[in-house]
């Protein structure tokens, strides 16, 4: 006879109690066990499962190992600072994959400076490549990449802080603080703070994020907030409770740049509950110099570029500078190739190319205009955020009735 779902969660439930009270340490917590498919986000308390990492150098050494199992769990067991630790990025790299699990326990990583003169380098990323990997709860500040512009010059690479390639079904990342992030490429698959490209066929939830002082650049077309690219295929992009501020920026003539994603190709796709403050220009400082890159065409508050049947965004606000000689660009989208369905999405206080007001020729889609050249007042805001804080804790309003996410 078949035990009912009710019955088989309360045996597991009464199991690990007894196993508690009797001194009996598991790695996870009973949610976990109940539902294969569900997020780990269920657990309780500090991860413990598998490897705990202590230094830098057991960082380094995880992050850049060819061997990954989907079963491997790996965690931070306290913060780390890269201070004076070399991370050496050489191509032998570029093939390593991320399949498993890495838990922050709400640690930092701090003072990473990605290094390389291996012109043959292409995936500039903590780890190259993601398959079916999680990352959570973890935080990252001053994330920088100490190149030269002769190796820009002579390279082609994408750069992200976590992955420049996700393949795979199951990805997920979320409950991640970034802060001080500093990124350049000069490859067509571009920068973003998250993932550089998401491959054909690829699923990726990406939840509880906020990027504060992001400067992320590319010589080359796409660059974006969150992802760089997404390709054409079978698979789901979920993106919620996210905030993303700074510097975004592709100097191409047709640069696919956007708050959230530089270039979205035809994917099943959501946002819902994104605050989005960025300008379209941004300078990132070399080994040997400076370089400033401003976007050209096809630049937008949330998408640069949306080629998707099936993309909606929802309570979602821009504010920023949309730098552009051209008509291509929109508060929303700044080429929608196909419709684009938007819900409760606005935006405000927006610098396009030189004045506030709207280009009436475009290809572009706008959200809502809220105000032309000025915030919100708190009222609007409070009206708004009625959708963001009944949906969950996370997020929190400042003296001007703002909404951010919590730290």
């Amino acid at each position: 006879m078949r035990l009912s779902t009710t019955f088989f969660k309360l045996f597991i439930g009464i199991l690990g109690v007894f196993l508690l009270l009797s001194g009996v340490e598991f790695a996870f917590g009973v949610f976990d066990i109940l539902e294969d498919s569900s997020s780990e986000t269920l657990q309780t308390g500090t991860w413990t499962a598998g490897t705990p990492i202590y230094t830098a150098q057991e960082f380094y050494d995880f992050a850049t190992s060819s061997t990954s199992a989907s079963t491997d769990h790996y965690y931070l067991a306290n913060d780390i600072d890269f201070t004076g630790f070399t991370w050496n990025y050489v191509s032998a790299f570029d093939t390593n994959q991320f399949q498993g699990t890495l838990s922050g326990n709400d640690y930092t990583l701090s003072n990473i400076v990605m290094t390389s003169t291996d012109t043959n380098s292409l995936m500039l990323s903590i780890f190259s490549r993601m398959d079916g990997a999680t990352i959570r709860d973890v935080r990252v500040e001053n994330y920088s990449m100490s190149i030269s512009s002769t190796f820009l010059a002579s390279s082609n690479i994408q750069s992200a802080v976590f992955a420049s390639q996700v393949t795979g079904t199951n990805n997920i990342f979320e409950n991640i603080r970034l802060s001080n992030i500093n990124l350049i490429s000069n490859s067509l698959n571009g920068t973003a703070a998250l993932v550089a490209q998401v491959e054909a066929n690829a699923d990726l939830s990406i939840k509880n994020i906020k990027v504060s002082s992001l400067t992320a650049i590319s010589s080359s077309k796409r660059a974006g907030g969150l992802i760089s690219r997404v390709l054409r295929g079978t698979g789901t992009i979920i993106i919620e409770d996210v905030e993303v501020q700074g510097f975004i920026a592709a100097g191409n003539a047709t640069s696919n740049t956007g708050g959230i994603i530089g270039t979205l190709q035809d994917v099943v796709c959501t946002i819902d509950r994104a605050v989005v403050e960025y300008t379209a220009e941004g300078t990132i400082t070399l080994t040997d110099g400076s370089i400033t890159y401003k976007s050209n065409k096809y630049v937008g508050g949330f998408v640069g570029n949306a080629k998707s049947t099936n993309f909606t965004i929802s309570n979602s606000f821009y504010t920023g500078k949309l730098y552009t000689v051209y008509a291509n660009l929109g508060s929303a989208i700044g080429r929608e190739q196909k419709p684009v369905t938007l819900v409760d999405t606005y935006y405000s206080n927006v610098l396009f190319n030189n004045t506030y007001i709207a280009p009436t020729v475009t290809t572009g889609l706008h959200s809502i205009l809220v105000n032309e050249s000025s915030m919100p007042d708190i009222a609007w805001w409070n009206g708004f955020a009625v959708n963001f804080l009944t949906a969950n804790a996370l997020w929190s309003q400042d003296g001007t009735g703002r909404l951010y996410l919590e730290e």
